[in-house]
């Protein structure tokens, strides 16, 4: 008896641990964990145009705090497909991807793409590199749409 109470103790322990790591990504830190303090270069591509670099601390930051309010879903393969429409949406005047690193020529911290004033979305840089990188789009709750709106309107306003 104590041996069968002793085996479902441990499977429960093992079963919890395995939930709790697997737990949903839901904010930007936990999908591109990165140190604020070190994001010294934003670089934009619009649509098809040319990329353009900043330094401007003071936009950087604006823009991570603004990242910090967005809540996250993990998106499926499906959906990946119907919003990115197979990559083409990179190449539309109304899609902004900005990447942030920690010095020119640097390796990208964070990838984004802004699609528009209500859709970005955040590649997981864990997964990066390998076969697939799982995305993350926003929410719909207001705090997140507001955030999406102001990075959208930050990526228009730096490559006019």
């Amino acid at each position: 008896m104590r041996i069968i109470k002793f085996v479902v103790f441990t499977m429960v322990i093992i079963l919890l641990i395995i939930t709790g790591c697997k737990q949903e990504k839901s904010s930007a830190n936990q999908i591109a964990p990165l140190d604020k303090n070190k994001i010294s270069v934003m670089s934009i591509s619009h649509g098809n145009s040319v990329t353009k670099e900043f330094s401007d601390k003071e936009q950087i930051e604006i823009l991570l705090d603004h990242l910090d309010g967005i809540k996250f879903s993990k998106m499926s393969i499906k959906q990946e497909d119907e919003v990115l429409d197979k990559g083409k949406v990179y190449n539309i005047d109304t899609t902004y991807v900005i990447q942030l690193m920690e010095n020119k020529q640097g390796i990208s911290k964070a990838d984004i793409a802004v699609i528009s004033e209500k859709q970005l979305i955040l590649a997981d840089t864990e997964t990066m590199g390998s076969t697939r990188t799982v995305s993350y789009m926003n929410q719909s709750d207001d705090s997140s749409l507001n955030a999406v709106k102001e990075i959208y309107s930050l990526a228009k306003k730096a490559m006019e």
